[in-house]
């Protein structure tokens, strides 16, 4: 008995359809491409803006810290004016200025330096965070949208097998059975094109947080990317130059620097401050105006310093300072050990993701398709059951899916690879696999 079949090129029309159909819709939001979401992650997204403007903020820290204490005014009224020789005083003005140690000055001038050092740096882990988020979310709608493309093309074609079930219940050639499995997969399908809706729109409305974007901004479908590449960078030299590069661990390594500024600056605690004063004090009439410099108002200069009296609390401070300097020291081995951990758990997923898409591409696919096609012509035959075309349409389906998860996962592992890396990388690259600009395919 010769049998009607949905062949598999009508599996790929119906996917060739899918997306002819999608281009040609006139109100269809424009295509998504990662360089405008990494653009956009880059220049718009609201941490990167909050970042730039806390280094900008940093960057006045130093005109700050060099600058000397206001100086202080003051005015005395004589409520009850005091008789001299020269005549009564009436008011009496002060001005003073404090003037810290030169080297105390330098000193916090450095660890200003620092601070804004810091900050640029954090500036830049905002601006790699933003952008490796930003991947992260694009490749996961690359692999929602081909998912529902694979996913709509295989609903059709249970559709059709559902069709054909009911056909051959009618004559007698099949029964319940073969129906009720045609139809549950159809069934099954169709929630999962609801979940993969439902997931496009959250996964749409992360991806417009991390860009700056209006919750009304519609994103359009996203590109296809190039079939990855095996991994060639030893994972000793991504270590390397994360060790190099990495902005924390930068960060960190700066922050020791302002803990030994500031260790330096609490030992100088003990060294007194100089304050320069000058004084003018209005005088009335003398009662004898005959009495010499009758009415003249004296002015005097004068200088004085602090004293360091509280030796405890300046024993304290140096302490602090100290304690402080070693935690930060600390701090910055414990990241560059976690760092360099962190790049070989980031090395293995790029690693074995590249595995399975070779895995897929190259023997897993080719296979299913086969015994997709060779399973359509034995039920042409009449040599293959419904329901065995069913199982290895199933299989060839389940194969696809996972095959654009691989892809997705290993581009993913990608952006999260640049991102303890602290630059662009790409894992086809010859020795050390950095390169200026982006690691994405499209």
């Amino acid at each position: 008995m010769v049998r009607p079949f949905p062949s598999l090129s009508i599996y790929c029309t119906g996917l060739m359809l899918a997306c002819l159909s999608a281009a040609a819709a006139q109100n269809a939001p424009q295509p998504l491409t990662l360089s405008e979401v990494v653009r956009r992650a880059a220049e718009e997204s609201p941490s990167v803006r909050a970042a730039r403007h806390r280094w900008q903020a940093a960057r006045q820290g130093k005109s700050i810290a060099l600058s000397l204490p206001d100086p202080r005014l003051s005015y005395t009224d004589f409520v009850r004016s005091v008789e001299t020789r020269t005549g009564p005083q009436r008011y009496s003005l002060a001005l003073s200025q404090t003037v810290p140690f030169p080297s105390k000055l330098i000193t916090a001038g450095r660890m200003a330096d620092r601070e804004a050092q810091i900050a640029r740096l954090r500036f830049e882990s905002a601006m790699r965070d933003a952008v490796a988020g930003a991947k992260e979310v694009y490749f996961e709608l690359f692999y929602i949208d081909r998912a529902r493309e694979v996913t709509e093309a295989v609903s059709e074609i249970h559709a059709r097998y559902a069709e054909l079930a009911l056909q051959e219940e009618e004559e007698g050639v099949s029964g319940l059975s073969d129906r009720f499995r045609a139809e549950s997969q159809v069934a099954q399908l169709r929630y999962d094109l609801i979940l993969l809706e439902e997931m496009r729109l959250a996964e749409a409305d992360r991806l417009r947080s991390l860009l700056g974007m209006s919750a009304d901004r519609e994103l359009g479908p996203t590109h296809d990317v190039a079939p990855p590449l095996p991994l060639r960078t030893p994972v000793a030299e991504l270590q390397r130059v994360a060790a190099s590069y990495n902005q924390e661990l930068q960060a960190a390594g700066v922050e020791v620097e302002r803990a030994r500024l500031a260790s330096s600056l609490a030992r100088q605690s003990y060294i007194p401050d100089l304050t320069f004063s000058a004084n003018y004090v209005n005088v009335g009439p003398a009662l004898d105006p005959s009495t010499p410099d009758a009415g003249r108002d004296p002015l005097g200069v004068g200088v004085g310093i602090s004293v360091p009296l509280w030796f405890w609390k300046n024993r304290a401070q140096t302490r602090q300072a100290k304690e402080r300097h070693l935690a930060a020291q600390a701090e910055e081995e414990a990241r560059r050990l976690n760092l360099r951990a962190e790049v070989s758990r980031a090395y293995f997923r790029l690693s074995n993701a590249a595995r399975l898409v070779q895995l897929y591409n190259s023997e897993l696919l080719p296979q299913a398709r086969q015994a997709q096609e060779s399973a359509e012509q034995l039920y042409v035959s009449g040599q293959y059951s419904l329901a065995s075309l069913l199982e290895t349409t199933a299989t060839f389906h389940n194969f696809e899916l996972a095959q654009l998860r691989a892809t997705a996962d290993y581009y993913q592992a990608v952006a999260r690879l640049e991102q303890l890396l602290g630059r662009a990388f790409r894992p086809e690259a010859s020795k050390s696999g950095m390169e200026e600009g982006d690691n994405g395919h499209e």
